[in-house]
């Protein structure tokens, strides 16, 4: 698939797309960059997880910012929107409701990932 195809296929999936690449100046660092993200998400969430389940809500805050800041950076909105209220409670050190909102967080980043694994197949 040429690289419109790949950009209609995530502005599709919800992804704005034409701000991520802007953001990366092109296509090719973009997905340069796409890739890095990718394959650190899975530790920057094992760390997120163990700081939530200390209670350590200073470290949570700084790694769900950067979360924040990458998923917006890339175009993934939901994601960084909710890695914000995230950053925001934890910040307030409002244990309840990183505990109670804990899965959206998980299911906005498996939702990124599958879209990025299906992006590199295109």
């Amino acid at each position: 698939m040429d690289e419109n195809g790949k950009i209609t296929f995530l502005k599709n999936m919800g992804v704005d797309a034409d701000a991520a690449i802007t953001n990366m100046v092109d296509i090719e660092t973009y997905n340069e960059m796409l890739d890095e993200f990718y394959n650190s998400m899975d530790e920057e969430l094992s760390k997120i997880d163990s700081f939530k389940n200390q209670g350590d809500m200073p470290n949570y805050a700084i790694l769900v910012h950067a979360m924040k800041s990458n998923a917006r950076s890339f175009g993934f909105m939901k994601l960084g929107d909710i890695c914000y209220a995230h950053e925001l409670a934890s910040k307030a050190n409002d244990v309840n409701y990183v505990n109670a909102h804990y899965s959206e967080l998980l299911n906005a980043a498996s939702e990124v990932k599958k879209i990025i694994e299906k992006y590199k197949t295109l």
